[in-house]
């Protein structure tokens, strides 16, 4: 009798001891799992992620007027988007002009800047300002009379007042932009789904104190037109977003 109830005893161990192997191997697999799916996440976002902060620094850097700097930093990226690939062949087409208008080839700068691929506004500016200049020279050499030299004044006060307002613009922008992180971008466009792969632009242009402004822009299709989804306020202590525009 005291056999069989050993016996018995060593029955339900060992069936216990089994259980437990066999719950801690399906525990190994659930983490393998999810381990991986994690891993193939984290992959994803960080690919985003590259292209959409070289995008931002890029633009900083053209606020900054380093427009080599910018192209580099474009240069670098292993994996492009249709915002990147844009704004490097505009960088590149203004580095051309530029380069064309300092050896007095106004026609050549002038075609370098006819059309621009990308909606960046701190390229925007950059090809204003540049066409500007290369305006005015062409007025200067081609005036010869008197009314041509009046125009001529007139054209180039014209000039350096837009040329000022867009400097104190840019000069704005660029503040605005050095005082806000990428941490706090990123966690502004995480609150409110606008992600850079879907052609969203988030320009800082105002801080006080915890309060961010932000203008958000989405290109079309054929990234021709970024267009105004709106101005927003955003507080990094509470979260809070306003839309002010």
């Amino acid at each position: 009798m005291t056999t069989i109830k050993f016996f018995k005893k060593a029955m339900v161990g060992t069936a216990a001891v089994a259980t437990i192997f066999a719950l801690a191997g399906c525990g190994k697999q659930s983490a393998s799992s999810s381990d991986t799916s994690s891993s193939s996440t984290s992959s994803v976002r960080s690919s985003e992620s590259k292209a959409s902060k070289a995008y931002r620094t890029a633009n900083k850097l053209i606020q900054n007027h380093d427009y080599e700097g910018a192209y580099e930093q474009l240069n670098q990226l292993n994996d492009h988007n249709a915002q990147t690939e844009a704004l490097a062949d505009d960088l590149q087409s203004y580095m051309d002009a530029q380069k064309a208008y300092e050896n007095g080839d106004y026609d050549g700068a002038k075609n370098n800047l006819k059309s621009q691929k990308s909606t960046s506004p701190a390229m925007r500016n950059a090809y204003a300002d540049l066409q500007s200049k290369v305006s005015s020279a062409q007025d200067s050499t081609s005036s010869q009379t008197s009314s041509s030299t009046n125009s001529k004044r007139t054209n180039k006060q014209s000039s350096s007042t837009s040329s000022a307002t867009q400097q104190s613009s840019s000069a704005a922008n660029q503040a605005a932009s050095d005082a806000t992180s990428d941490n706090v971008v990123q966690q502004f466009a995480n609150k409110m789904g606008f992600s850079g792969s879907q052609g969203y632009q988030i320009m800082p242009t105002g801080k006080t104190g915890n309060v961010y402004k932000f203008e958000v822009r989405q290109n079309n299709s054929d990234n021709t037109v970024a267009n105004l989804i709106g101005i927003y306020q955003y507080n990094s202590q509470t979260g809070a977003v306003t839309k002010i525009a």
